[in-house]
């Protein structure tokens, strides 16, 4: 729970309120100091993130502002795991009671050595010996406490199965009785009989709260105390696993009683309307809480007659199912009521709650561009914040758009697979090389994975926060994919090229064009994205592609883009969290369970935005083919290069020079992850094919496995020919067109030879095409004719047509 322990290869670590400000907006940072007393804040430009000795190295320009200069440093806790909170009140003081409800434990046990080791509260109010909960002990078996008494079974829960558990206590008499009844009991299983004690005690109370998956395990109005979910608490004992309908009494309950309360509570109810407990049982109702009502929320609702609704904290998995499902629906929202769970984990993490170090009001005039606080210490220590400048809706100040991957950045923030994923050798096809935030990260899980990650229950993570020191959204930071910069810094080739060689641009977030929508990038000449805009939701698909249909050139100077389906989180503030679910297909590091592919952000389905009919090659011509993580390869162009549609392309370039066989990626242009052109998967028609590297990769490179039925031999880069990378071209509405440069890799080659090659010619032949004033000129006439999806040869068409023709027409 601590946020370190003095590792010294990070003792600073920090993070901004915002990744993306508007000119004349603030940004709020957060700073802590594990170790040194002090620290030094400078503002910074980024333009080179690149450490890499074959390269122009790293670029920052120090700028004036008002926090520059020396700070008192300060340790600051992360308390990550999710629990729901409801705040004390007269009706959770209890005299006797019956508490109940469903679980399904994924980690019954968490033994010494664990990183959160010890026992998991279900509910409970209890704290220091006073008060009373339902918990699951050190071996796993349902446990009552009542103040300093404890009350188990001594039978573990049987993990991923669901267990109906209960406890009553009698103040009058002291009778407590323990119920621990699996949903599913096995031919093998001896029966788990209720469990019974005489209690020489009366609940004593204090003004904690009442926590589901987790307790109160201590008071702390230090600074530790203040950046807890529930300011002053400590909370501890982190369940790992879904809770479902849990319920609280005033009183302790027959068995058919407790049977009879598992039908919830009705406010409303009278001889015409519904079920539910009636009567004298009605009338010892405290809360039962409904899970599948809110579930975009962060309230847990109480149905009962205090209205006892909780907080939900920390950011657990809703739009789970629950007890009762039964397979027919998958969407939560066509069966709420068998979505009645939620799945909480003790590495679950919303917000760092940081107290702020300083604020930044950024100037109106400051120019957009990418800009980051950089700390620094006395002893070397440094960390950097990076944050984005844009300009105010509705204003553009340059041609050229440059939209930065926010959402990508936050789907892989923090990832813990080079430390954690087995067969990460096999993935790379070497020895992985791991950076320090890697080796921090692998002991400090408290700051919380990325949806590539699984949770420590290993179930998968799917919801990320940027309020959170995130250590892979740094320059000079390498993956080990490919020992080398991914996503953010290797975006910063991009803003490297644009900066030497002159160009004037805004820097904007794909969050901003979520959010604002088409307003947002209308006044650009052209847009151009980063290396790898893999995750986007539906907002940003829509505005993109209604800024092709009006005339907008687009620059896709990636691979593997618009590929998983996200949503914004809408509990939360602007972009500060997102959604993801792997479902049935696409390349994933986890899988959804059954029952469990819907956001619980609002209820899309999860998974790839092909399987909901969203073709990624339809966005900019080309998709997701291949990847491998080994070395890069070069294109070569092919006879569509010199059509007079896109010849002006490849001014300068002769036509068998080898494009990109050099680079800071891989030491190719075309590497990493590779997209084709496709017609029949969404490519326009029209679309020129007019550079490929077929037939230049590895058996590192693998097809993907959306683009076969089942496994067998030839998939590997070496033998398939979908194995490669195309760089295509199309013209789009109103004299627009997209320009696809179709590899993660591809930016790492521009600043090759002092910017003087090939990948930087062509890029420039495009941008400067794409970024004039006016649309672009019309096409020769004789390119505009009927087309067919899968007549990939023009003169292939027009034979056809001719030959479907009437005669004499």
């Amino acid at each position: 729970m601590s946020s370190g322990n003095g590792t010294a290869w990070m003792r600073i670590t920090a993070y901004g309120d915002k990744w993306s400000v508007q000119q004349g907006d603030p940004i709020r940072f957060f700073v802590n100091c594990d170790g040194p007393a002090a620290y030094d804040a400078q503002l910074v430009r980024l333009i080179h993130g690149d450490t890499n000795p074959a390269g122009p190295g790293f670029k920052e320009v120090p700028l004036d502002a008002p926090f520059n200069g020396r700070h008192d440093g300060r340790r600051q806790v992360i308390h990550s795991g999710s629990h729901v909170v409801v705040a004390d009140r007269r009706p959770l003081r209890v005299a006797g009671f019956t508490l109940q409800c469903w679980i399904w434990p994924t980690m019954p046990t968490k033994v010494e050595g664990y990183w959160k080791p010890g026992p998991q509260a279900l509910i409970a109010k209890w704290s220091d010996d006073r008060g009373y909960g339902l918990f699951l002990d050190e071996n796993g078996a349902l446990e009552l406490r009542i103040n300093g008494e404890r009350l188990t079974t001594g039978v573990p829960v049987r993990d991923h199965a669901w267990h109906f558990v209960a406890a009553t206590f009698d103040a009058e008499s002291g009778r407590a009785v323990l119920y621990h009844e699996p949903q599913i009991r096995y031919a093998l299983d001896p029966v788990i009989e209720p469990v019974e004690a005489t209690l020489d005690t009366r609940i004593e109370h204090s003004d904690v709260p009442l926590v589901m998956a987790g307790y109160a395990e201590r008071r702390d109005e230090g600074p530790a105390g203040s950046t807890s979910p529930v300011p002053g608490v400590i909370l501890g004992g982190d369940y790992n696993g879904k809770i479902d309908s849990p319920r609280l009494c005033n009183r302790a309950l027959s068995r058919m009683e407790i049977e009879t309360m598992k039908l919830g509570a009705r406010p409303e109810l009278d001889e015409r309307r519904g079920p539910g407990p009636t009567g004298e049982l009605s009338t010892c109702l405290v809360a039962s809480w409904d899970f599948s009502e809110g579930i975009p929320t962060r309230t847990a609702v109480d149905k009962g007659p205090y209205r006892l609704h909780g907080e939900v904290v920390n950011l657990p998995t809703r739009a789970m199912t629950g007890h009762n499902w039964r397979g027919v629906e998958t969407n939560w929202q066509h069966a709420p009521q068998e979505y009645g769970a939620i799945h909480f984990h003790d590495d679950d993490l919303d917000d760092a709650r940081w107290d702020v170090d300083f604020e930044f009001p950024v100037p109106e005039d400051l120019r957009s561009a990418v800009y980051a606080v950089k700390l620094t210490s006395e002893d070397g220590d440094e960390d950097y914040v990076p944050f984005f400048v844009r300009p105010p809706l509705g204003v553009c100040t340059a041609k050229i758009g440059v939209i930065m991957s926010t959402i990508d950045y936050m789907a892989y923030a923090n990832e813990h697979l080079a430390a954690n994923a087995a067969g990460a050798e096999l993935l790379v096809y070497r020895i992985p090389i791991l950076q320090a935030q890697n080796m921090f990260l692998a002991e400090h899980r408290e700051y919380g994975g990325s949806i590539y990650d699984t949770h420590t229950d290993v179930s998968g993570l799917c919801l990320s926060s940027r309020l959170r020191p995130v250590l892979s959204f740094r320059p000079k930071y390498d993956h080990f994919l490919m020992q080398a910069p991914w996503q953010f810094p290797a975006d910063l080739h991009l803003i490297d090229w644009l900066t030497e060689l002159g160009y004037e641009f805004d820097v904007i977030a794909d969050e901003d064009i979520s959010y604002d929508g088409l307003e947002r990038i209308e006044g650009y000449n052209v847009l151009i994205t980063g290396s790898h805009p893999e995750h986007k939701d539906a907002n940003y698909l829509d505005a993109i592609h209604a800024y092709k249909q009006r005339g907008g050139r687009f620059m896709y100077m990636g691979a593997d883009g618009f590929y998983w389906i996200h949503t914004f989180h809408p509990a939360y503030g602007r972009g500060e969290v997102t959604e993801m679910r792997r479902c049935e297909s696409g390349i994933r590091t986890w899988r959804a369970d059954p029952g469990e592919y819907h956001h619980q952000s609002n209820g899309q389905l999860g998974g790839m935005w092909r399987y909901v009919g969203r073709y990624l090659h339809s966005v900019a011509g080309t998709g997701m083919s291949s990847e491998g993580f080994d070395i890069g390869s070069y294109y070569t162009r092919t006879p569509e290069s010199n059509d007079p549609r896109v010849s002006w392309a490849f001014e300068g370039i002769g036509y068998d020079e080898r494009l990109g066989d050099f680079g800071l990626v891989g030491g190719g242009a075309a590497g990493t992850e590779l997209d084709i052109v496709d017609t029949s998967l969404g490519s326009p028609p029209h679309t020129l094919l007019v550079a490929t590297s077929a037939g230049r990769h590895t058996d590192g490179y693998l097809l993907v496995m959306e683009d076969f039925g089942f496994n067998q031999a030839g998939l590997t880069g070496t033998e398939h020919p979908r194995v490669r990378a195309d760089i295509a071209y199309h013209e789009t509405p109103g004299g627009g067109a997209c320009f696809a440069f179709s590899s993660i890799a591809y930016c790492g080659s521009l600043s090759h030879n002092n910017y003087d090659n090939n990948i930087s010619r062509l890029t420039k032949n495009v941008l400067d095409r794409f970024m004039q004033d006016g649309p672009l000129p019309d096409p020769p006439s004789d390119a505009v004719l009927h087309r067919g999806r899968l007549a990939y040869d023009p003169e292939l068409n027009r034979r056809r047509i001719d030959a479907l023709a009437p005669k004499g027409s």
